[in-house]
Protein backbone atom coordinates (compact mmCIF):
# COMPACT_ATOMS: atom_id res chain seq x y z
CA UNK A 1 0.00 0.00 0.00
CA UNK A 2 2.55 2.17 1.11
CA UNK A 3 4.10 1.59 -2.98
CA UNK A 4 0.94 2.48 -4.52
CA UNK A 5 1.01 5.94 -2.47
CA UNK A 6 4.06 6.69 -3.41
CA UNK A 7 4.30 6.37 -7.22
CA UNK A 8 0.99 8.25 -7.05
CA UNK A 9 2.49 10.97 -5.60
CA UNK A 10 5.36 10.82 -7.95
CA UNK A 11 2.85 10.99 -10.34
CA UNK A 12 1.06 13.70 -9.16
CA UNK A 13 4.61 15.56 -8.85
CA UNK A 14 5.98 14.89 -12.73
CA UNK A 15 2.60 15.67 -14.04
CA UNK A 16 2.58 18.97 -12.15
CA UNK A 17 6.76 19.57 -13.47
CA UNK A 18 5.15 18.83 -16.91
CA UNK A 19 2.55 21.28 -16.72
CA UNK A 20 4.65 24.05 -14.90
CA UNK A 21 7.41 23.81 -17.54
CA UNK A 22 5.01 23.73 -20.96
CA UNK A 23 3.17 27.20 -19.48
CA UNK A 24 6.72 28.35 -19.37
CA UNK A 25 7.64 28.04 -22.50
CA UNK A 26 4.27 28.91 -23.91
CA UNK A 27 4.93 32.48 -22.10
CA UNK A 28 8.70 32.60 -23.23
CA UNK A 29 7.23 32.27 -27.04
CA UNK A 30 6.81 36.19 -27.97
CA UNK A 31 5.21 35.68 -31.31
CA UNK A 32 2.15 33.30 -29.85
CA UNK A 33 -1.23 34.90 -30.42
CA UNK A 34 -1.87 36.27 -27.35
CA UNK A 35 2.06 37.49 -26.33
CA UNK A 36 2.54 40.58 -24.74
CA UNK A 37 5.54 40.94 -26.85
CA UNK A 38 3.98 40.03 -30.32
CA UNK A 39 4.76 43.00 -32.62
CA UNK A 40 4.34 41.53 -36.02
CA UNK A 41 2.69 44.25 -38.42
CA UNK A 42 3.68 47.36 -36.48
CA UNK A 43 5.27 49.89 -37.75
CA UNK A 44 9.23 49.52 -36.81
CA UNK A 45 9.08 53.41 -34.58
CA UNK A 46 5.84 51.70 -32.86
CA UNK A 47 7.03 48.45 -31.88
CA UNK A 48 10.15 49.82 -30.34
CA UNK A 49 8.06 51.92 -27.89
CA UNK A 50 5.90 49.03 -26.94
CA UNK A 51 8.84 46.34 -26.45
CA UNK A 52 10.82 49.04 -24.58
CA UNK A 53 7.95 50.11 -22.63
CA UNK A 54 7.77 46.67 -21.50
CA UNK A 55 11.72 46.54 -20.70
CA UNK A 56 12.84 44.79 -23.82
CA UNK A 57 15.74 46.21 -25.55
CA UNK A 58 15.10 46.00 -29.29
CA UNK A 59 17.82 44.61 -32.00
CA UNK A 60 17.65 45.44 -35.75
CA UNK A 61 17.44 42.36 -38.09
CA UNK A 62 17.74 43.98 -41.09
CA UNK A 63 15.43 44.86 -43.73
CA UNK A 64 13.44 43.74 -47.34
CA UNK A 65 13.19 46.88 -49.90
CA UNK A 66 13.84 50.69 -49.17
CA UNK A 67 10.30 52.48 -50.46
CA UNK A 68 9.73 53.93 -47.55
CA UNK A 69 11.82 55.32 -43.75
CA UNK A 70 12.91 52.86 -41.70
CA UNK A 71 10.74 53.99 -39.25
CA UNK A 72 7.55 53.29 -40.91
CA UNK A 73 9.11 50.39 -41.81
CA UNK A 74 6.22 47.19 -41.10
CA UNK A 75 7.78 44.12 -38.61
CA UNK A 76 7.53 40.99 -40.94
CA UNK A 77 9.27 38.77 -38.14
CA UNK A 78 10.48 39.00 -34.88
CA UNK A 79 13.22 36.90 -32.75
CA UNK A 80 13.92 37.03 -28.93
CA UNK A 81 17.63 36.09 -28.96
CA UNK A 82 19.37 34.42 -25.92
CA UNK A 83 20.54 38.05 -24.85
CA UNK A 84 17.21 38.84 -24.25
CA UNK A 85 16.88 41.46 -26.57
CA UNK A 86 14.17 41.54 -29.14
CA UNK A 87 15.78 41.00 -33.09
CA UNK A 88 12.90 42.82 -35.40
CA UNK A 89 13.04 41.95 -39.01
CA UNK A 90 11.68 44.75 -41.21
CA UNK A 91 9.69 44.90 -44.77
CA UNK A 92 10.12 48.24 -45.81
CA UNK A 93 8.77 47.74 -49.42
CA UNK A 94 5.37 50.26 -50.72
CA UNK A 95 3.29 46.85 -50.88
CA UNK A 96 3.93 45.99 -47.26
CA UNK A 97 2.30 49.45 -45.86
CA UNK A 98 -1.08 49.56 -44.13
CA UNK A 99 -4.14 51.27 -46.47
CA UNK A 100 -3.97 55.18 -45.94
CA UNK A 101 -6.93 57.05 -45.95
CA UNK A 102 -7.31 59.22 -49.46
CA UNK A 103 -7.65 62.33 -49.59
CA UNK A 104 -11.28 61.80 -51.03
CA UNK A 105 -12.21 59.76 -48.20
CA UNK A 106 -10.39 62.54 -45.72
CA UNK A 107 -12.60 65.09 -47.51
CA UNK A 108 -15.54 63.73 -47.00
CA UNK A 109 -15.63 62.79 -43.23
CA UNK A 110 -17.34 65.31 -40.93
CA UNK A 111 -15.69 67.87 -39.28
CA UNK A 112 -16.13 69.30 -35.56
CA UNK A 113 -17.88 72.64 -36.23
CA UNK A 114 -19.60 71.90 -39.59
CA UNK A 115 -23.12 71.06 -39.71
CA UNK A 116 -22.42 70.13 -43.52
CA UNK A 117 -20.79 66.91 -43.10
CA UNK A 118 -18.22 68.41 -45.81
CA UNK A 119 -14.69 69.15 -46.05
CA UNK A 120 -15.08 72.78 -44.26
CA UNK A 121 -12.25 73.73 -41.94
CA UNK A 122 -13.84 74.05 -38.82
CA UNK A 123 -14.73 76.85 -36.86
CA UNK A 124 -12.08 78.04 -34.10
CA UNK A 125 -13.48 78.18 -30.72
CA UNK A 126 -16.38 75.56 -31.77
CA UNK A 127 -16.94 72.78 -29.43
CA UNK A 128 -14.64 69.83 -29.87
CA UNK A 129 -12.53 72.25 -31.97
CA UNK A 130 -8.75 72.67 -30.57
CA UNK A 131 -6.50 75.83 -30.77
CA UNK A 132 -3.11 75.48 -30.75
CA UNK A 133 -1.17 78.90 -30.16
CA UNK A 134 2.36 78.64 -30.84
CA UNK A 135 5.16 80.14 -28.40
CA UNK A 136 8.74 80.44 -28.60
CA UNK A 137 10.92 78.64 -26.88
CA UNK A 138 14.21 79.86 -25.75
Amino acid sequence: MKKFILVAAGALVAGSAVAALAMGSSNADPASAGGTLNVLGEPYYKAVAILHAQGVQTVFGGSVGSDVPQAKCIVSTQKYLNSGKMQLMLNCTKAAQPNEPTATSVATAPTAGTSDGGGARPTPGAPGVVTVTPTQVG
